[in-house]
């Protein structure tokens, strides 16, 4: 690797040989052909022209080397080769240059002056056209400007001497600078290696930094999956066991269960949000709604919340706020339920908590505020509050749980809606949290409001009403039995993909009801096969659900989009089973 990388620098000073010798070459031609014109006459004409030809014999042989290494100098293993051709090239072209003043060095002075200036200009350009090889450019110095000083110094005359001396300090001063202009050109050349090697470290760091990422994303929808498919049974079962439930103290016992269940899913809801935040997947949809509605309804369940916790949840929502505003509707519920829920969490019991919500519509802000009378925060916490994974003390962790990222998640979700979140706090006095985001108003009758789905609320005769449920966890074929019985639903089971679709050839089903991680084959397999089956064999278009514990952020449209015709997460919340159910079979 090291040979290669040394190769690969050599053949970078090289091709700065090649690519500055077409220049060299021209200039080098036209100060010989003035040399030719104006010494037509002055000197010998037969050493004159022997001396032009020379220097255009060496051009053109140079012309030939320059083809020859542009149609190979991809190969590294000819870089030494096309060195010493390149070295042979230049010391032929300053030899027949070194030949003037032997040849054809005429006697008037003012051609002498005109030799040297010349000879001193291609000098000079050699000093840059060679900067990348210094001892090229000390070779074509000597052999160029030596037979000139030596023919200054052996004249009698009362300025060859002081000539010779000027060439000669010239010489050293064009060294001079020379030697500064190959160390820029190779410290570039050096400097471009080390950038493209710190380019492909950095690639590779990205493509590590994606990997993981790709890993991570795989892991967290393996770890929802796992977890979720049994939290579906835990929080089913749970809710059957409590609807049957008449003895007071089992039925506190079930309540803790059930409560202890829903913030474990809390947990896992936060790490999904977190991730999807951090990995830059989160989406904002921003959709018209009406804000005091929503507000309202947010209100009236953490009131029920609060009265469990015995805190007392005041509201001042501005009566003035627009009827219709656009903005991300879903998001701004999370961050104020995130606010809710910590403000009552940390509250004791008998104290206040107060939700403010009002409306600047010359700044077209909503302003929202929650204020506590809880533990506070120190000034030493105040901004930990808002760091991943962190709590104001450890001490608050092992109190009051949780895992740190409510208000972190707030602020990066009010980032992505152009917002920030203000905290103020005193330690033992209470906290208060406040943001402000920017909405666009509209007029009602000129957007379609989306409508509250109130199919919850539809009474549907389900009976006689035909299932096939794929399910391959045992647990969650048994607690979906329940829930579809008790609606008077007659439910087969399919244990995997395959199944699925045999079953569903030789019956006649209502709704399929498809779980997505199955051996064999899975859901979304067994969707498309179905459906496709289905098109070619019957008129009919039986609604076929996704009922997954794959319930990242996104998965819903995800799956709506790869075919399915609703979706539904696991852990299932019986309200919205209810409302597919009644939904699709009305």
């Amino acid at each position: 690797m090291k040979n290669k990388k040394y190769f690969e620098i050599e053949s970078k000073r090289l091709d700065y040989l090649f690519k500055n010798l077409p220049s060299a070459m021209v200039g080098a031609l036209v100060i010989s052909s003035i040399i030719f014109f104006s010494f037509k006459g002055i000197v010998s004409d037969t050493l004159l022209n022997f001396w032009f030809a020379s220097t255009i014999v060496v051009t053109l042989l140079r012309v030939v080397l320059l083809v020859k290494y542009k149609r190979n100098k991809s190969e590294l293993k000819s870089t030494r080769r096309y060195y010493v051709l390149f070295f042979i090239g230049i010391f032929f072209s300053a030899f027949v240059w070194g030949l003037s003043p032997l040849l054809i060095f005429p006697k008037e002075i003012e051609y002498q002056v005109l030799l040297v200036i010349m000879t001193g200009g291609l000098i000079s350009g050699a000093a840059l056209s060679t900067a990348s090889r210094i001892e090229v450019f000390y070779t074509y110095l000597l052999l160029s400007s030596s037979p000139l000083i030596f023919t200054f110094m052996i004249i009698q005359s009362s300025i060859s001497h002081v000539v010779s001396l000027a060439l000669i300090l010239y010489a050293i001063l064009v060294s001079i600078m020379a030697i500064g202009i190959s160390r820029s050109v190779n410290e570039n050349i050096l400097l471009a290696f080390e950038n493209r090697d710190l380019i492909s470290k950095l690639e590779d760091k990205v493509n590590e930094a994606n990997s993981a990422n790709e890993a991570k994303s795989k892991f967290l929808s393996t770890m929802s999956h796992e977890i979720r498919t049994p939290l579906n049974a835990i929080i089913g079962f749970i809710k059957i066991l409590k609807d049957g439930e008449k003895n007071s103290s089992k039925l506190k016992y079930l309540n803790t269960i059930d409560k202890s269940s829903y913030m474990l899913l809390n947990v896992l809801n936060d790490i999904l949000d977190f991730s999807k935040i951090q990995s830059g997947e989160f989406t904002i949809e921003k959709i018209p709604f009406n804000p005091k509605e929503q507000f309202e309804s947010i209100y009236v369940l953490f009131e029920e919340v609060a009265k469990e916790s015995g805190v007392v949840l005041k509201k001042s929502i501005s009566s003035t706020m627009p009827t219709t505003i656009i903005n991300d509707k879903l998001r701004i519920q999370q961050v104020v339920s995130n606010l809710l829920s910590n403000a009552i969490k940390f509250t004791p019991e008998g104290k206040e908590v107060e939700f403010i919500v009002s409306y600047d519509s010359d700044g077209l802000l909503l302003h929202v505020e929650v204020n506590d009378k809880g533990i506070g925060i120190s000034k030493d916490n105040m901004k930990s509050v808002l760091e991943d994974f962190k709590q104001a003390d450890s001490s608050v962790s092992r109190k009051y749980g949780g895992t740190g990222l409510g208000l972190p998640i707030a602020n990066n979700l009010l980032k992505l809606l152009d917002s920030k979140l203000h905290v103020k706090s005193e330690l033992g006095v209470g906290s208060s949290f406040s943001f402000d985001i920017p909405v666009e108003v509209v007029d009602s009758e000129d957007c379609d409001t989306p409508k509250e789905d109130s199919s919850d609320e539809i009474e549907v005769n389900l009976r006689d009403k035909k299932v096939l449920l794929a399910e391959d966890n045992k647990t969650n074929q048994l607690l979906m039995t329940i829930l579809l019985d008790k609606k008077g639903l007659d439910t087969d089971i399919a244990n995997d993909g395959v199944e699925a679709e045999s079953l569903f050839e030789s019956g006649s089903y209502d709704i399929v009801l498809m779980d997505i991680n199955m051996p064999n084959k899975n859901g979304l397999d067994a969707m498309l096969d179905i459906k496709e089956y289905e098109k070619n064999h019957s008129d009919r278009k039986t609604p076929i659900i996704a009922v997954t514990a794959n319930a990242i952020d996104g998965d819903k449209e995800m799956y709506i989009k790869k075919g399915f015709d609703d979706y539904l997460a696991k852990p299932v919340n019986q309200n919205e089973l209810n409302n597919i159910l009644n939904m699709h079979l009305a």
